[in-house]
Parts: C-alpha cells; sequence; structure tokens
C-alpha cells in the first residue's frame, strides 16, 4: 500500500536522502534512482507517495510518485497554448522588400544585357577596323612593288612575256614530234635562254643583291660572275629575300 511523507534531506553529490512519515519517527531512505523523473532534482518539503519496501534487510522507498510535481505538470496542461505572435504589419514590408529585390535583379539583368551589346559592337568595329588595315597595307605593298618596277625598268618582264609565248609555241611543237626530238627540242630551248640571258647581262663587278633589278639577272650573276655575294645558304638560288623564292 502507498504511503505519504515530504522530503526531509536530499544529498545532491551521493544522489540519496530521507523521507519524513506523519506518524512516524523514524525517516525513510529513499534512492533518486527510484524517482519516476530523474531529471528534476529532489527538493526539501516536496509531497510524495511511494511503497515502503525492504532491501538488503533495510527499509526504503520505491515506486514514488512526486505528488508536487504531478499537480504543478496537470497545471501546465490545463493552460491553453497560446499562439505565437506574428506582426502581420511586417508582410507587407517583407513583401515590399521582396518586390525592390525583384526590381533591382531585372535592371541589373538589362545592365548587363546593354553592356554585352556595346561591348560586342565594339568588337565587331575593331574587326572591321583591323580588317582595313590589313588591306591598305596590301595596297600599300603592291604600289611599292609597282613602284620598284617602274624605276628598275620592265626589260624582264618583257622577256618573261616573250618567253612565256615562246614556251607555249614550243610546247604545242614538242606535242607533235618523238621522243628524242622532245630532249632536243628541250635542250635547245635551254640554251637559247641562257644565251638570251648571256646577251642581257653581263659582268660588270656588281656582287650583291641590292644590285640585281630581277631575279633572272641575279641568276646569271652567281653562275657566270666570280665573287658574287647572294647565295648565302649556297643552295643555288640567289637574293631569296629580295625576291621572294
Amino acid at each position: 500500500m502507498f504511503v505519504e511523507g515530504k522530503i526531509k534531506s536530499y544529498i545532491t553529490e551521493r544522489g540519496f536522502g530521507f523521507i519524513a512519515i506523519e506518524g512516524e519517527s523514524k525517516d525513510l531512505f529513499f534512492h533518486i534512482k527510484d524517482f519516476p523523473n530523474k531529471s528534476v532534482e529532489p527538493k526539501l518539503g516536496e509531497k510524495l507517495k511511494f511503497r515502503i519496501v525492504e532491501e538488503n534487510g533495510k527499509l526504503k522507498a520505491d515506486q514514488i510518485v512526486r505528488l508536487d510535481l504531478k499537480q504543478n505538470t496537470a497545471v501546465l496542461e490545463d493552460v491553453p497554448q497560446q499562439r505565437p505572435y506574428t506582426n502581420n504589419s511586417a508582410s507587407p514590408r517583407f513583401n515590399e522588400r521582396s518586390s525592390k529585390g525583384r526590381i533591382f535583379t531585372i535592371i541589373g539583368l538589362i545592365v548587363i544585357a546593354v553592356l554585352a551589346v556595346v561591348v560586342y559592337n565594339k568588337y565587331q568595329d575593331y574587326r572591321q577596323t583591323q580588317q582595313l588595315k590589313a588591306q591598305q597595307l596590301m595596297q600599300q605593298q603592291v604600289q611599292i612593288v609597282e613602284q620598284q618596277r617602274e624605276a628598275l625598268g620592265d626589260l624582264p618582264d618583257r622577256v618573261l612575256s616573250e618567253e612565256g609565248q615562246r614556251n607555249l609555241e614550243d610546247q604545242t611543237y614538242l606535242t607533235n614530234k618523238p621522243r628524242s626530238e622532245k630532249v632536243s627540242a628541250s635542250i635547245e630551248k635551254q640554251n637559247a635562254v641562257q644565251h638570251q640571258q648571256s646577251s642581257q647581262f653581263k659582268c660588270d663587278g656588281r656582287t650583291h643583291c641590292s644590285q640585281m633589278r630581277s631575279y633572272e639577272e641575279a641568276v646569271f650573276f652567281l653562275r657566270n660572275c666570280p665573287g658574287t655575294q647572294m647565295d648565302g645558304n649556297n643552295d643555288g638560288e640567289p637574293c631569296e629575300r629580295q625576291f621572294r623564292r
């Protein structure tokens, strides 16, 4: 059967104490492990309901019910729960901030798009400018070459044109001749070209590329005139940079 009493003493460090029972001169031992709720520390004067049991030849309290704690819990359960206070006035402000944030985001995207278009247009203008400069440089180079040709004379061009016409005639002629005659005609042609070059050019003491007026003249000087300095790599091709060979 259950008996009621009050906590008379409690030693926190050791976890036990004694209960005073009304009408009893001797206090009853209890331990914290027998409490239903050990997270709340026992308090002096707290009302308890319990059974008296014997353990190891000594009496102690068991199946302890904390009457004061139970009443406090019941009181808390009877109190209606209040809903958390919400400031409805903050909602419009939040919505206003949210709308402003969206507006700023849209404006930022528009600015980025405009900047991208501007940069792209500038890049296109830059490319067109570079292309125009390249075309101008090419035209200037063509004009420089034409001016050099006019200054040096057009004799090599006439020679080459006449030589090309003769090559066309010889090729037409050689296609209708047998192999032996073709070889002879080719040799005769080379001899004629060399003879023509030798008649046009003569060794006059010039030894450098800057003194040559045409590639054919440089070839003639390299092959026929001593002391020339027009073939630095000794490949048989004179003045390669000057005449772009």
